[in-house]
């Protein structure tokens, strides 16, 4: 499908010139930095300087993999594949397929390589809170955006090079994981991982490899997702895209596997989301956060609708129609 002349095709091209303007080796940055190599370019600033930094770069491949799916641009391919490259460049040097552009602040205040999250991790010290993992700012959500432009890269660019780098990496952290107990994994989990388990499923599909199948199931974030599966509405107060995005990655585990708890679980989410916490423009949540069932008519002030958990409530729909094409979801 290609657009004629139109709004669209404006919006189209004023998307496709930003993205020109973006500077890669300025999105690389940390990743060559704490990949103790030589960065070319300086770090943007806003989120791409604070601990949460490299969560752009993920975003980014996405969108030069779409926009080259979409137009057929050849810029965007390249530019893609220069990213890749220079993401494998780093991870080689790391040597254990750790490459990552997020932070830490440690306990002297000072900002170091996000490494060290993960080697306290390993060791047992875990410093959970809704948003940040022992001093760093939801490394997991910021390594879902990698996971997903690797992985969109991969299918929309035919890279071969961005899945043995997601596979890499997929390894790096099935080594972290595999050194929890249960318990200990439900604490990272409480702090923000976007659709990680979504990743692994993909992973799996793309490689027929078990053991990320395996990995996925296991990201099973029971406070929030057990509830659902027994088709209960225990959302309020809960921020709404932290847990979105697990929702996708169930559904998409009833797609590979057919397990019927999980899509049921998927199912009861978005009905319960549309039927009794979204308001009238079509998004949810107040401050990012769901309220009781039925009472929004109570949070009507100039902070709803965080415009990544309506995306995100458009992506699980996209899954739920696939399975059947209700008008309800239309």
């Amino acid at each position: 499908v290609r657009l004629m002349p139109s709004l669209f095709l404006d919006a189209l091209n004023t998307n496709r010139r930003y993205l020109m303007r973006l500077q890669p080796d300025r999105l690389l940055h940390n990743f060559v930095l704490y990949a103790g190599l030589d960065p070319q370019a300086p770090a943007y600033g806003g989120w791409e300087a604070d601990t949460i930094a490299g969560h752009t770069l993920g975003h980014y491949l996405s969108a030069l993999a779409l926009m080259h799916a979409q137009t057929g641009d050849a810029q965007c391919r390249t530019r893609a594949g220069y990213l890749v490259g220079e993401l494998a460049r780093c991870q080689a040097h790391a040597g254990d397929g750790y490459v990552a552009g997020f932070t830490r602040k440690n306990a002297a205040g000072q900002i170091e390589s996000g490494r060290a999250v993960f080697d306290e991790l390993k060791r047992g010290k875990i410093d959970p809170a809704p948003f940040y993992l022992n001093g760093s700012w939801a490394p997991l959500y910021t390594w879902h955006k990698l996971f997903a432009g690797l992985l969109d890269v991969h299918a929309h660019c035919d890279n071969a090079q961005a899945l043995q780098v997601a596979v890499g990496l997929a390894g790096y952290l099935q080594g972290i994981f595999s050194a929890l107990d249960e318990a200990q994994l439900q604490k990272v989990l409480s702090c923000e991982f976007g659709g990680l388990n979504e990743s692994f499923v993909e992973l799996h599909v793309r490689t027929n490899d078990a053991q990320w199948l395996a990995l996925a199931q296991r990201l099973h974030h029971h406070a929030v997702l057990d509830p659902l599966v027994t088709q209960r509405d225990e959302l309020a107060h809960q921020h709404s895209n932290t847990n979105i995005p697990k929702l996708i990655g169930l559904a998409r585990e009833y797609e590979v596997t057919g397990d019927a708890a999980s899509g049921a679980a998927a199912r009861f989410f978005w009905h319960t989301v549309t039927d009794h916490h979204t308001y009238v423009i079509g998004g949810n949540g107040d401050r990012e956060y769901f309220q009781q069932p039925d009472s929004i008519s109570k949070f009507l002030t100039e902070q709803t609708c965080e415009h990544c958990a309506s995306y995100n409530m458009l992506k699980l729909t996209r899954h739920l129609y696939q399975w059947g094409p209700q008008a309800e979801l239309f």
